[in-house]
């Protein structure tokens, strides 16, 4: 701050001197603009004075400073967008006189509707968000529409990870926090539960969430007892998208390509269309009817596009505000790597060794639909609809020696070729309403309706064994197979918060106590079966082969190969949660504010199963009592300190209870019956520095104590088979986070309304987690936690350039996380480790008018390579398991507003 304010001095200084040896006789005028109601900044307002062409932009500290004003008189006005304009008259401005105007900007909508505007106005800024996390009792973390757009962020996958102690997996759908994965964490959209699409998850992969949905994103490390008690690593509380302003209509295109497709024909499975909804039909039974082909689809300009349109109205009924808004996307990704897949014994024998193509295509849509209804400035009704339809599929085809699978092959080796479709449906109905019941008593109301589908539409895995003539043919026992699942979930929730104001000695407004009450009530039911054909004797040739030649109704019909249905594979899964909690929020001194909770969750999960050889039931009853507690002590204006102290506890996934079998390429899962729920301690110690309405230093200590912590194992046999186990009885979680967010550099031409203003954003962690293993015919041994990096770095460096309205953005955002565990070693194997890498994305953004804008992204600019490495026991000989390259994606938009 002080720096800053030298910094503003010395300009000021400057352009005064150069005024006077200019003009002479002129004045300047400065003063600071902000929100009349929250008292916040209001960077980009505008500043005029009336009749002339002389003005100024407000920047992030709410500043501004006219200079060069020659003597007279003259109204002065601001405005902003959503603000009623603001004018001071007859300002008299004397040769040599500096005079200081400071605004007080209102909404521009009548008083029943301000807050509610300035809140949503506000609430996608990181300024504000930034005094979101300085006013509040616990240590909390935010991400806002406006940071993902500088950085060019696209979904809240992407967002989530750019957070201090947050990375992301390779081949893993979600993050770890602070070296705990996907089971450890929690997801909500705006406060309430929102369900996973895939049964191999716990929470819903938030590369589903693009951009465009999301006002702001939450990070609670620290957690409080009106939050889920199933949780240890962050809730991650996705709040949508709402109309700012009185109406609005977008629209945005882009277009590009990833640089490994140029010049590659590229394939997909057979039964999905362009949309990326799949035909999931089954055969008649004992007829060979499937409806897609066996053989892939071509796409010879793998171009990826996206469409973007938004828009929304506000109405008055009576004197209270109603507001629609609207968004709908589509976005199509083409992918295509080369990669080796390898597998080994404990010994460090080679059984497999390929050289594989991966083909792939991510196919999304997206609708999001909310209506808010404010009365009288003391109730609000909010309903939110959002429809997420998510396409994944793609062909990988491998070459090469595995002794499993091409065991009739000469030389065990062959070719495979594995074609797979994950569909995804999500409906979400939410109703959310406020209620001011009185001065000191507020209730929230909140129901949701979750819906999922989750679909696995005819996966084909077919295996050609190698022949000493150097042809190839069909390989037998059972390796000629189709797949098919489904998954459908509904999940409903209610949750009722009952707040009472207190008063405290200062009268703050801040100090309440609340008592709440949260249902959860789900089904969810999974079915898979599996088709198996008979091998065909003779040979085929790798060059344009066709199956479909070979596998058809004609053949089957002649009996020239055989096709048995499997039993199906089912399990159920019915949960009965209730929560009950009392918190109490007090304000005991200007700087010191504490935060008191307790929860009591009573769990009831039900899961039956029937898979092959096995057939019935696993339930977790359990009560769990759960205190916290947040303090907050405001050393002086600009530093404080939180610290935070609560009891949690992780439940298995519903799929980890049951021995279901998922198989996938190079790997399978299987649950485990016995797997016993996690109890987690949490302490948290922060420092935070606000140097400046926008800029941060902070640090951050904490520990966990984990009591029989979960983790994927390896089974160590030749299947690849995975598996779940409390590794060990306890796990200790310790690390360090830094952030820093700095200006360093501003400077504006005041006359011409020119600004440039050079930013850095920084967080980096030391994550340290330790566990001693305690497995079946594994020596005990001291090992690190699945996922979890000892080093994460995040970096963004952001240079603004505004001239006349016309605003230029350009950031680099760098990442790099440390070599890390991604499977725990068992049975005389050694841990699978993902080494270290780092990406590196440019952003570049250009609007140059009030409604029309360009922008170029390119993402992955270091194409580091992802390897899976294994040592070998015997000799501590690095063996690379899987390796690829992403490619570069080269990205152009468009976008237009009215």
């Amino acid at each position: 701050m002080i720096k800053n304010n030298i910094f503003r001095q010395l300009a000021f200084l400057m352009l005064f001197l150069n005024a006077g040896f200019a003009f002479g006789q002129s004045g300047v005028i400065e003063g600071r603009v902000i929100d009349k109601e929250t008292q916040e900044p209001l960077f980009g307002a505008s500043i005029i004075l009336e009749g002339t062409t002389v003005g100024a932009m407000v920047d992030m500290d709410g500043h501004y400073v006219i200079a060069n004003v020659r003597p007279g008189n003259y109204n002065l006005s601001g405005s902003y967008i959503s603000y009623e304009t603001q004018t001071v008259e007859n300002i008299e401005i004397k040769p040599g006189e500096t005079i200081r105007i400071n605004l007080e900007l209102e909404s521009q909508y009548n008083t029943l509707e301000a807050v509610g505007i300035v809140a949503k106005a506000n609430r996608e800024t990181e300024t504000a968000l930034l005094l979101d996390r300085r006013n509040a009792i616990s240590a909390t973390q935010s991400i806002g529409a406006s940071e993902l757009s500088r950085k060019g962020i696209s979904d809240a996958q992407a967002a989530v990870s750019s957070v201090s102690g947050i990375s992301k997996q390779e081949g893993v759908k979600n993050i770890f926090v602070r070296g705990l994965g996907d089971r450890y964490n929690a997801t909500l959209l705006n406060g309430l539960p929102i369900p996973s699409e895939d049964p191999e998850y716990k929470n819903i992969s938030l590369s589903i969430f693009e951009s465009d949905v999301i006002k702001n994103i939450g990070v609670e490390k620290v957690f409080t007892s009106s939050y889920s008690g199933d949780v240890g690593g962050a809730i991650i509380d996705i709040s949508s998208k709402e109309l700012v302003g009185r109406r609005a209509l977008d629209f945005s295109i882009s277009g590009g390509f990833n640089s490994n497709t140029l010049g590659e024909t590229l394939y997909n499975p057979d039964g999905a269309d362009y949309f990326g909804f799949s035909n999931s039909l089954q055969p008649t039974q004992g007829l060979f009817d499937f409806p897609n082909s066996l053989d892939p689809s071509s796409l010879s300009t793998p171009i990826n596009h996206s469409f973007r349109i938004s828009g929304g109205k506000r109405f008055l009924m009576g004197n209270n505000p109603l507001t629609f808004y609207v968004v709908a996307s589509h976005s199509v990704e083409n992918m295509f790597t080369e990669e080796v897949v390898k597998n080994m014994t404990s010994n460090g024998t080679i059984y497999q060794n390929q050289i594989g193509k991966r083909y792939g295509n991510k196919t999304n849509q997206l609708a999001l639909a909310n209506i808010n209804y404010d009365i009288n400035n003391k109730h609000s009704v909010a309903y939110n609809f959002m429809m997420l339809h998510a396409t994944h599929q793609y062909v990988g085809d491998y070459l090469g020696r595995h002794s499993e699978k091409f065991q009739d092959s000469y030389n065990e080796s062959g070719f495979s070729r594995r074609q797979q479709i994950n569909e995804n449906l999500l409906f979400t109905h939410q109703l959310l309403s406020r209620w001011q019941l009185n001065d000191k008593f507020d209730l929230t109301a909140d129901f949701s309706l979750n819906t999922i589908r989750g679909l696995e539409p005819d996966r084909r895995e077919n295996y050609l064994s190698e022949k000493e003539n150097g042809t190839y043919g069909l390989t037998g026992s059972n390796r000629q197979k189709r797949f098919f699942s489904e998954l459908t979930e509904h999940d409903y929730n209610t949750k009722f918060v009952l707040s009472y104001s207190l008063n405290d000695a200062l009268e703050s407004n801040n100090s309440k106590i609340l008592l709440g009450y949260h249902g959860q009530f789900a089904t969810n039911d999974f079915e898979s079966i599996e088709y198996n054909f008979s091998h065909i004797p003779g040979d085929v040739p790798l060059t344009n082969f066709s199956l479909d030649q070979l596998y058809n109704e004609e053949n089957y019909s002649n009996e020239s190969f055989s096709m048995t249905e499997s039993n199906p594979n089912k399990y159920s899964v019915e949960i009965n949660n209730h929560s009950v909690f009392a918190q109490g929020n007090y304000q005991f001194t200007k700087a010191f504010s504490a935060n008191l909770g307790f929860r009591m969750d009573f769990v009831n999960l039900h899961v039956e199963y029937d898979v092959p050889g096995q057939m019935g039931e696993n339930s977790i009853e359990n009560p769990y009592y759960l205190p916290s507690l947040n303090l907050k002590y405001d050393i002086n204006d600009n530093n404080s300190l939180r610290l935070g102290a609560s009891k949690t506890y992780t439940l298995p996934q519903s799929k980890e209870i049951s021995p279901f079998q998922y198989v996938n390429i190079s790997f399978a899962s299987e649950g485990n019956p016995n797997l016993l729920p996690s109890d987690n301690y949490n302490i948290d110690f922060r420092w935070d520095n606000y140097l400046s309405a926008s800029e941060l230093l902070s640090g951050t200590v904490f520990y966990k104590r984990i009591e029989n912590p979960i983790g994927r194992v390896d089974k160590g046999n030749s299947a690849g088979l995975l598996t779940y186990e409390n590794i060990s009885d306890v796990a200790d979680v310790m690390g360090v986070e830094i952030e820093v967010r700095k200006n360093l550099l501003t400077t504006e031409n005041l006359e011409n309304q020119k600004r440039n203003k050079l930013s850095l954003g920084t967080n980096a962690s030391y994550i340290l987690t330790t566990t001693k293993l305690n497995l079946t015919n594994t020596p005990e041994r001291t090992s690190e936690l699945e996922g979890a990096s000892p080093f994460l770095l995040n970096a963004d460096l952001t240079h603004q350039y505004t001239n006349k309205g016309n605003d230029w953005t350009t950031s680099l955002v760098f990442n790099y996380f440390s070599d890390r565990i991604h499977t725990i070693g068992t049975i005389g194997y050694e841990d699978i480790m993902e080494e270290g890498t780092a990406t590196l994305n440019l952003i570049s953004s250009y609007k140059f008018s009030n409604n029309m804008g360009i922008s170029l992204k390119v993402s992955n600019l270091l194409d580091s390579p992802i390897e899976l490495t294994r040592k070998i026991s015997s000799s501590n000989e690095k063996i690379t398991l899987n390796k690829f390259n992403r490619g570069i994606n080269f990205s152009l938009g468009f976008s237009f507003e009215i």
